[in-house]
């Protein structure tokens, strides 16, 4: 039996960056410097023994499909080095990994929740929708269950103390960065879609509100539309892109056609969207902006009908960026050898979830998710992963990051997702990797 010191040695030694292995021929993911809190809270005498349950609950079909398989990719490797690390240490125990389809779906989500904790499980890794996450909140809370998404964004579900953390930071964060965006691309008239959930709301509100305040503090003339606020899940559009056609003919006609732009709010809805917007001639000649729920999305660029669209109106999306660190290069190339494409930066995210919670389980040598969580902040604020380093905040949430600017992009006879350009939080501008406007 492992001597429980040897354990909590092993993960200081972890956390410090000593060097320990996990049998696979590459670096632990460093951290920067740990503190006494850690050790302090690790003389616990439960112990853990055998199998460590831990769920993923993963959108594998339905309007995230594609990130969901990017992420259970990085999800499953984390868990072999996890464990290759835990038996190179001697430790008693080690991740059991359940991974489950939420379809993008909120009922979905809270079915395979209680089904999970009906089986035992008390620790689960996404969803990764808001709305997901809203619909399974007041269950997770009630049970004591711990809750970890490395995606949901919306600034409703910022709530401090709660079984709910995040490894992204919530949408009063994004929505400055879209705003940003839009403005400097000479856009002062803005006509808002975005799916009716909290997530679709939240960044809506956010990003409205940033380029208003954009407008004045320039002392420019502008305004933002009503909009249209759409249905999640739906597959045909016609009508909704006809409203926005009339939007966007009258103030093109008032204001011109370089000062009007379309912020699309949306998950691969925007597939269908842009299928019928593309039959639009005055659609096509505006400049659209997008969000961390299109920027990377596999679907939207092998489409060839909405990939050429989005390349005619310079399509830029939002998603916060990872520091591209040897961890982060590693787990992204292990990703498209395996894949065949670069993941959108929430896969790193999951990658970093999986190795947090399993330093916080050893440290707290307990499956108590009331115990990981309290630990997890310092866990993770002396933590160097995939993602780069950060911060949770009061309410559980990545308290800070730059956002990267994703644009489908031609090359030779295919439509591929670039990194055209990053929004720096620090100083609201942005350092453009192409000429794009």
């Amino acid at each position: 039996m492992v001597n429980q010191k040897t354990v909590i040695v092993a993960i200081v030694l972890l956390l410090v960056g000593l060097g320990i292995g996990y049998g696979v021929g590459i670096a632990v993911a460093p951290v920067r410097t740990v503190t006494t809190t850690i050790t302090a809270t690790a003389g616990v005498s439960v112990g853990l023994r055998g199998a460590v349950p831990i769920a993923a609950l993963l959108p594998l079909t339905g309007t995230l499909s594609s990130f969901g398989e990017e992420n259970k990719v990085a999800i499953e490797l984390a868990v072999s080095e996890v464990n290759d690390w835990l038996k190179s240490i001697g430790a008693p125990w080690y991740l059991q990994l359940v991974v489950e389809d939420t379809a993008t779906d909120p009922k979905t989500a809270l079915d395979k929740v209680r089904m999970l904790h009906g089986r035992g499980i008390k620790f689960f890794i996404g969803p990764m929708g808001s709305g997901e996450i809203r619909e399974i909140k007041s269950y997770v809370d009630s049970n004591k269950l711990l809750v970890i998404s490395q995606s949901s964004t919306s600034p409703a579900l910022s709530i401090p103390g709660d079984f709910i953390l995040r490894y992204c930071p919530d949408d009063n964060v994004q929505g400055p960065a879209i705003a940003r965006v839009a403005f400097d691309a000479g856009v002062r008239y803005l006509i808002p879609v975005w799916l009716g959930n909290a997530w679709g709301d939240g960044l809506k509100d956010a990003t409205v509100k940033a380029f208003l305040n954009l407008l004045k503090k320039y002392n420019e003339q502008g305004a933002v539309h009503e909009g249209l606020r759409i249905q999640e899940g739906g597959k045909e559009f016609s009508v909704e892109v006809a409203k926005l056609n009339d939007y966007v003919t009258e103030w093109v006609s008032k204001y011109g056609v370089d000062k009007v732009g379309v912020l699309l709010i949306t998950y691969e809805e925007a597939i269908p969207f842009f299928t019928v917007a593309s039959k639009y001639d005055i659609l096509g000649k505006v400049k659209w902006f997008g969000s961390d729920g299109t920027a990377g999305n596999a679907l939207l660029a092998s489409t060839k009908e909405t990939a050429e669209f989005a390349n005619k109106v310079k399509f830029i999306s939002t998603i916060a960026a990872p520091s591209e660190t040897p961890k982060f290069e590693y787990v992204k190339n292990h990703i498209v050898k395996t894949l065949g494409r670069v993941p959108a930066p929430y896969a790193y995210n999951s990658y970093d979830i999986v190795w947090t919670l399993a330093m916080a389980l050893a440290v707290v040598n307990d499956y108590n998710p009331e115990k990981v969580r309290d630990v997890l902040p310092k866990v993770v604020e002396n933590y160097y992963g995939a993602s780069g380093w950060f911060k949770l905040n009061e309410a559980g949430d990545r308290a800070f990051a730059d956002y990267e600017l994703w644009a489908i992009i031609k090359e030779g006879d295919k439509y591929v997702w670039k990194v055209v350009g990053v929004w720096r939080g620090a100083t609201d501008s942005i350092d453009w990797k192409m000429k794009f406007y």
